[in-house]
């Protein structure tokens, strides 16, 4: 597996600002956002392709699901559950969506936050996962979060496992 190597560069404050602005809102680092932002640069004027930089970096890799979820976030007072679709998932993680003009609400600024997830699997098979928000991202007509499972009910884990290697095995 080769090795990712620091590299440091110098620009200007204006340019320093605007990448933590532009971080922040996309609810990543500033190292995160420089990373994609020169890949998607590299590949679109053709130096690199995408199988070169298709390695996956995550621990598990990601398979494209469109899956139907409940996330349900809690407050001081109250615990309230919002519809979502998975549109990605691992065994580490899920890419969930909501739409934008959902009641779900999100602070712009400080720490990013855990929620639960019920994944609705087939024959009404439910899977729960306790779940620590990673990134956010708006994309204009839904509010994208990466989020990493951090817990799960008895035996979730082994069946999604389960589920995916079906899914996998029927496509």
């Amino acid at each position: 597996m080769e090795k990712y190597v620091a590299f440091s560069m110098r620009m200007s404050t204006i340019i320093r600002a605007a990448l933590r602005v532009a971080a922040k809102k996309d609810r990543r680092t500033v190292s995160s956002l420089v990373d994609k932002v020169l890949t998607d640069y590299l590949m679109k004027e053709g130096f690199i392709k995408e199988p070169e930089i298709g390695i996956e970096r995550r621990r598990f890799p990601r398979k494209k699901i469109t899956l139907p979820a409940k996330a349900s976030f809690k407050t001081e007072s109250k615990e309230e559950v919002f519809s979502s679709v998975v549109l990605d998932i691992s065994m580490g993680g899920a890419l969930v969506s909501y739409p934008k003009g959902s009641k779900i609400k999100f602070m712009s600024e400080g720490e990013l936050p855990r929620f639960g997830l019920r994944l609705d699997l087939l024959e009404e098979e439910r899977l729960w996962f306790d779940c620590e928000a990673r990134h956010m991202h708006d994309t204009g007509t839904e509010i994208e979060v990466g989020a990493a499972f951090i817990k799960s009910n008895e035996g979730a884990k082994q069946k999604l496992s389960n589920y995916l290697m079906l899914r996998e095995a029927l496509n």
